[in-house]
């Protein structure tokens, strides 16, 4: 299998869940969001940046996760995942939520292969883009091994 470079957008993490980190929740394969998160950080390259990582944890937090669980759940992605230095200013084509554009240069500064988001805002713009692919989980599952 090839390795790809990937960015998963928060709906991505925040579907995930966190109770499988204390042993509370179910690892296998019912949470398509879970086993994509799962595959990226055991097989591929994941990637995020300082604002894609803060998103993750307040969204996390907004959504009342256990603070235990999102530390858990952050420091597997920091950990596991690739940092990127954002250079890039603005996103060729931009989303109407300001706020996924940081995603997009993710992806774009990180060499992604792959920007993986259930996000109608993001998968607008997958036309824009021939890298990073622009794809829904249900889509990203099987092209990341999933």
């Amino acid at each position: 299998m090839t390795p790809y470079r990937v960015v998963l957008d928060t709906n991505q993490i925040v579907a995930a869940g966190s109770r499988w980190l204390d042993g509370t929740g179910v690892i296998g394969t019912g949470n398509i969001s879970r086993v994509i998160l799962i595959r990226v950080a055991c097989t591929h390259t994941g990637l995020y940046s300082d604002k894609i990582v803060g998103e993750y944890l307040e969204k996390l937090v907004n959504k009342r996760h256990n603070p235990e669980r999102i530390l858990k759940l952050i420091s597997l992605i920091m950990g596991a995942f690739d940092v990127v230095y954002i250079q890039t200013q603005v996103a060729p084509a931009r989303p109407r939520d300001p706020d996924d554009e940081a995603f997009l240069l993710c992806a774009i500064d990180g060499d992604a292969d792959y920007l993986v988001s259930d996000d109608r805002d993001l998968l607008d713009l997958a036309t824009h883009y021939t890298r990073p692919t622009i794809a829904a989980s249900t889509a990203a599952v099987t092209a990341l091994g999933a």
